[in-house]
């Protein structure tokens, strides 16, 4: 996946209600469902958290 904005927050869940953590590039592994993503959230393969799918775009 491809980030389109550059200050995207990395969630340590699927969902705007789980706290931020570290702002990077990473591989998508696993996609789900929650709060505050229309079209979902996406776990990271190095499993530092979650990113909202609304900013990212497959590639």
């Amino acid at each position: 996946m491809q980030i389109s904005i550059s200050d995207l927050n990395i969630r340590k869940g699927p969902g705007a209600n789980y706290a931020a953590t570290c702002k990077e590039v990473f591989t998508v592994v696993e996609t789900k469902q929650g709060i505050g993503s229309a079209k979902g959230w996406g776990k990271l393969k190095s499993s530092v958290g979650w990113i909202s799918l609304d900013y990212a775009t497959k590639i």
